[in-house]
């Protein structure tokens, strides 16, 4: 299940339960944080955490996913 709502602390999230949320805002980003965020919370249905192997499987699908990481904490949430 995804739902996107307009939130105030977060760019996306995936439960326990493999539910994904993105945010409204997202659609303020560049098309290269756009993709990240979605495929972020796609590798945590597959990895819960934020270990080496989550990175490793993100990575698989996106060039350098930590300096996207670092680009995304650059825009903030209104």
């Amino acid at each position: 299940k995804s739902t996107i709502r307009n939130q105030k602390t977060r760019w996306g999230s995936c439960s326990s339960k493999n539910n994904i949320n993105l945010n409204v805002q997202l659609i303020n980003l560049p098309h290269q944080l756009i993709d990240y965020v979605i495929l972020h919370e796609l590798t945590h249905t597959i990895v819960k955490n934020h270990s080496v192997l989550f990175w490793d499987t993100l990575g698989a699908f996106l060039e350098n996913p930590r300096n996207l990481d670092k680009q995304l904490k650059l825009y903030y949430l209104f």
